[in-house]
């Protein structure tokens, strides 16, 4: 499991996390660094390259709500 996908796991079971993360809005630094901070090692880079790559089904357009959308294992920040 990449470390995108280990803080994707953490996001989705921990609301407070999430919330953080929602405060960052578009701003991936903001991302990355709260993410270095609590322990996970990925790079703005990284978080870009897995945002450009994500691509959404049906099924998961459905579920964005706004704000931080948790897909493929990715953050994708909308």
């Amino acid at each position: 499991m990449s470390e995108i996908q280990r803080f994707n796991k953490d996001l989705k079971e921990n609301k407070e996390m999430l919330e953080e993360v929602t405060k960052a809005g578009n701003d991936l630094a903001k991302i990355v660094a709260y993410a270095n901070a609590k322990g996970y090692n990925f790079t703005v880079a990284e978080l870009e390259a897995g945002v450009k790559s994500a691509e959404l089904s049906e099924e998961q357009l459905d579920k964005v709500a706004g704000g931080v959308s948790l897909v493929l294992g990715k953050v994708i920040v909308i």
